[in-house]
């Protein structure tokens, strides 16, 4: 995405969303069905869930608002709030939107989606990314820490080589659409990758501003 895209993203989730922790886009746990949800069981206790699902117990309380450790069987608990989703066979952009309790444009919008068409296997965005503008005094360890994630995974996100960030940069602190993205290796084909992906050379030509079939080892290629 080019310095603009990012910043008029940026600036449409921020007008569009409540701000939290000074992001453009925190939403409550149950604002949305964008959540991975259990049902307690028998012997179950927050300590061993959270040892299970690789989460911190102080982030299970978060999710479930709980001012105790206590759990009861037969209760749903979220384990983790879902920011993307693969595609699968039958999905339509109308159906998605019903489904996360959103809508079309809003999907498009956050997927930077042109078209209405999506395809089995695709990674979409079914809530806003969280992006942040970065201030003085901001590192990518503290911008980590405050937003409950890794400093490899926003570097992901952003597609960053090194832990450098500028004052103002906008970087994504969840899953991005630019992390949609694949590295050409040698012997790809934008044939061979479409096959592969499931998406069409029209397609692909079209997603990254190609103007001939020519690919080459180590060329980014977004899928969305």
């Amino acid at each position: 995405m080019k310095k603009h895209q990012r910043a008029a993203l940026a600036l449409a989730i921020t007008l569009g969303l409540s701000g939290a922790l000074g992001f453009s886009s925190f939403e409550p746990a149950f604002a949305t069905n964008t959540n991975e949800v259990i049902t307690i069981k028998k012997g179950d206790t927050l300590y061993s869930l959270s040892k299970k699902y690789n989460v911190t117990m102080d982030e299970l309380k978060k999710l479930n608002d709980l001012t105790s450790s206590k759990i009861i069987a037969g209760e749903k608990l979220i384990i983790k709030e879902v920011s993307d989703i693969v595609v699968k066979k039958g999905d339509t952009l109308y159906s998605l939107a019903e489904t996360y309790g959103t809508t079309v444009e809003k999907l498009k919008e956050w997927n930077l989606l042109s078209y209405d068409n999506i395809y089995t296997g695709q990674k979409l965005l079914i809530k806003a990314p969280v992006i942040k503008e970065v201030k003085k005094g901001d590192t990518l360890y503290s911008l980590a820490k405050k937003s409950n994630t890794s400093v490899e995974q926003i570097k992901e996100w952003n597609n960053l080589t090194s832990d450098t960030i500028k004052i103002g940069q906008q970087i994504y602190l969840s899953p991005s659409p630019e992390s949609f993205t694949i590295t050409v290796k040698k012997g790809d084909t934008l044939y061979s990758l479409s096959k592969k992906y499931g998406v069409t050379v029209v397609t692909l030509k079209k997603l990254n501003e190609l103007t001939s079939n020519t690919i080459y080892s180590g060329q980014k290629l977004r899928l969305n």
